[in-house]
């Protein structure tokens, strides 16, 4: 199997994130000790802000996926209730066509507007039952 080039880089990247790791874990057991060098002490703050500058990175990327997938969610929610919305309108036309048919055999006169009116109806919010109505 080939590597890809971001592949690469990828693996490359943990290399260097796992050696600055195993150094970073040598200097700071050797400065529980005190028997850090002034070069060691350097080399600890050097690999410290690398670690520190990696997490600020990761930290910013995470913040961008999460805002990205709130968007997506945002849309779907809203393609979603678009679906509904025109299943429900497309109901109320059957049901709407499925009357004026209706009238039409029983030989009733005809309204032409009868689909519109039931699909006006259906679409307009139901008034909620009160309590003494049953």
């Amino acid at each position: 199997m080939t590597r890809t080039r971001s592949d690469r880089r990828t693996a490359e990247r943990e290399h260097a994130r796992t050696a600055r790791r195993d150094s970073l874990l040598v200097l700071l057991s050797r400065a529980e000790r005190g028997v850090l060098s002034p070069a060691e002490a350097a080399l600890l703050r050097t690999t410290v802000e690398a670690e520190l500058v990696e997490g600020d990175a990761a930290r910013r990327a995470a913040g961008g996926q999460q805002a990205a997938v709130r968007r997506m969610q945002q849309r779907i929610d809203a393609a979603e209730q678009a679906i509904v919305e025109a299943e429900e309108e497309a109901d109320a036309l059957r049901y709407a066509n499925y009357l004026a048919a209706a009238q039409r055999a029983c030989g009733t006169p005809d309204w032409p507007s009868l689909s519109d009116h039931i699909a006006a109806r259906m679409r307009a919010p139901q008034p909620a039952l009160s309590e003494n109505a049953a």
